[in-house]
């Protein structure tokens, strides 16, 4: 399900891909340790769920001013000029187009091996491609992740659990976390109700 209506995308994408711009190409963020500190901001939960505040209310400056407000390093203004021609222009609005369209949030993309770098080393060749060629790479790629229980470990690095914090706040048996990881047992034969308490904890759902 989509997390807001086709009418914000365009806004929404464009906003997602100066945000990137910026804070790789002016603030001189590296790509990696942006998005680390993206996913651990709040923008990334509202962005994911369509908060319109978010998504279309700031403008994609604004909106990499405030991730590096929210994880401590605080850049009161910077310039203005964002190339809409760039790598990391390209990867931001085509990320932000492919999680709406996918329903799964920038963490679960990225637990899933989706994430700003990978789609950056993407740029060649498939800038000049439509959306529906990245789409069937991006599918192919989280697909493959998914067959297997990685995106679980990754998910709670992200996250910056322990398997014991991960247990106490999804309610699931450390035990059985233990084993999906290692991959004693197939996370994809868990019960629906166990992958959404984890998918709960991780912000994942």
């Amino acid at each position: 399900m989509n997390a807001y209506d086709k009418i914000y995308l365009e806004d929404a994408a464009h906003n997602f891909g100066v945000m990137v711009d910026c804070a790789v190409n002016t603030i001189g963020c590296p790509a990696e340790q942006f998005w680390n500190r993206f996913l651990a901001s709040s923008i990334e939960w509202r962005f994911s769920r369509g908060a319109v505040d978010i998504i279309s209310g700031h403008s994609g400056i604004e909106l990499a001013l405030m991730v590096f407000g929210e994880t401590g390093r605080i850049i009161e203004t910077c310039d203005t000029s964002i190339s809409i021609s760039s790598r990391e222009y390209w990867a931001g609005v085509t990320l932000a187009q492919y999680q709406w369209g996918a329903g799964l949030s920038f963490k679960e993309l990225t637990a899933r091996g989706l994430g700003l770098t990978q789609t950056i080393s993407m740029f060649n060749p498939l800038h000049e491609a439509d959306q529906t060629t990245f789409e069937k790479v991006a599918t192919d790629i989280i697909g493959s992740e998914n067959r297997d229980n990685s995106w679980l470990k990754t998910a709670r690095k992200i996250n910056g659990f322990t398997q014991e914090q991960l247990s106490a706040k999804s309610g699931v048996p450390i035990r059985l976390i233990r084993a999906y990881e290692q991959e004693k047992i197939n996370i994809s034969n868990a019960e629906y109700s166990t992958i959404m308490r984890l998918r709960n904890a991780l912000n994942c759902a």
